[in-house]
């Protein structure tokens, strides 16, 4: 997963260099949604020219309580390149984005603590509400991959990865305020 992170983050930093700063808008954002699963969230839009953005969001869930049976504490990593059909930050846009978490459920007295690899496909619209300010919806599919150590509350973790699945999911589900520096 560090890999992982590290070549994006590497990847990144390497197109948002060949931009000129002038021309370039930053928006920093965070999902309703997802607060109200409380899981604090923040992420950083990027105009790469007159048609493209980069979005990368990032999650947490570190909070450890038991609700109906299961408790479940998570992180993941959301990159997105995004297709305007107007101009960035405003209107229709499409997007192709990737998933990368961990993960760690209890269910009634089952263990599951892995990872989850995915990517998909998103369509959003956001609302420009003032020069600086944005609303913007977003609704996204995709495919995942979830591994994991999975094993009972009376046994002992086992030492390789047991559990594996590929699974349809909502790879991006958004209510989210955006401020943008201009």
């Amino acid at each position: 997963m560090k890999k992982v992170l590290f070549r994006f983050l590497l990847i990144a930093g390497i197109l948002l260099d060949f931009q000129q700063i002038d021309a370039q808008r930053v928006a920093l954002k965070s999902n309703l949604i997802d607060w109200a699963t409380l899981s604090p969230n923040l992420a950083v839009e990027m105009r790469l020219n007159q048609k493209l953005s980069l979005d990368i969001s990032a999650t947490t869930h570190p909070f450890s309580f038991t609700i109906a049976g299961m408790k479940a504490t998570h992180v993941r990593l959301q990159p997105e390149l995004r297709y305007w059909f107007n101009r960035p930050m405003a209107r229709h846009f499409v997007g192709v984005g990737l998933l990368g978490g961990l993960y760690n459920v209890k269910f009634n007295k089952n263990f599951y603590e892995g990872d989850i690899f995915g990517a998909g496909v998103s369509y959003g619209y956001v609302f420009v509400l003032s020069r600086h300010w944005n609303l913007e919806t977003t609704l996204g599919v995709g495919v995942a991959r979830l591994r994991a150590f999975k094993y009972r509350e009376e046994e002992q973790k086992p030492d390789t990865p047991n559990w594996y699945r590929w699974s349809p999911i909502p790879i991006r589900l958004g209510v989210t305020f955006s401020y943008i520096f201009k």
